[in-house]
């Protein structure tokens, strides 16, 4: 049985002081959209700053999207205007390191595979590093812990996957795209699993940071280049 919330806990409010310069179009005059969005952010911005004091105090199958509303001052509808389930309320801002998987740097003196590994290398340790505030690893600690969030997390790597396979498509034609998307991704996720599990645990990582800087980037590198000189493999032929 879920324990009772103090009513305290519920009635909360998060406000967001937004310091945004006027936005006027040509004639001079403030343009509504730049008030709609101005106004959409802070919005957005009252519903993460409760989301995660609620989930942080309460755990997550404690806190109920009627007390984030409640918190952040806002009706549930405009609350799943943000964010369609409970689940995605928790990653929501979250997760910037899975829109840069898919943006990486166009190739100057390396070439693109090289820049392909060195971007996934440094967002991976990034993460990794991220883990040394406690509100970071407290995050983890709930997904790890709940496995509605683990199953989220999951769906969340599989839509960066597909967009990675697109992207090594448009770069590496004849490659493999969705085998080297696959093997990248669960190769940084390996990695970045264990090194977040051991810090939960309290228990040392196998690999320091400055140890991974050099291992991840050579895996990547390896596992890559089976896919790079892989064959496309066919797309089934429509059933008639």
């Amino acid at each position: 049985m879920v324990a009772a919330v103090p009513r305290s806990h519920t009635r909360r409010r998060f406000t967001v002081h937004a310091r945004s310069p006027h936005s006027f179009d040509g004639g001079g005059v403030l343009t509504d959209t730049s008030w709609r969005d101005r106004k959409r952010d802070r919005t957005r911005q009252q519903i993460v700053l409760a989301a995660r004091h609620l989930f942080l105090t309460q755990g997550f199958d404690r806190t109920t999207v009627q007390q984030i509303a409640e918190a952040a001052d806002v009706a549930v509808q405009t609350l799943f205007n943000h964010a369609a389930s409970k689940e995605a309320l928790f990653f929501l801002d979250r997760v910037p390191f899975a829109d840069a998987l898919t943006r990486p740097a166009e190739a100057g003196e390396e070439s693109w595979d090289q820049t392909l590994v060195a971007h996934l290398t440094g967002l991976s340790i990034g993460y990794m590093r991220s883990l040394d505030d406690p509100g970071n690893l407290a995050m983890a600690t709930q997904i790890e812990a709940t496995p509605s969030l683990h199953r989220h997390e999951r769906s969340l790597h599989n839509q960066v996957e597909g967009e990675l396979a697109e992207v090594i498509a448009a770069h590496l034609p004849d490659a493999d795209a969705r085998l080297g998307a696959a093997v990248l991704l669960a190769t940084t996720r390996v990695h970045a699993h264990t090194y977040r599990q051991h810090l939960i645990a309290g228990a040392v990582p196998p690999l320091c940071l400055d140890q991974l800087a050099e291992v991840l980037p050579v895996r990547l590198a390896h596992v890559f280049a089976v896919a790079r000189h892989a064959q496309p493999a066919p797309h089934p032929a429509p059933a008639r």
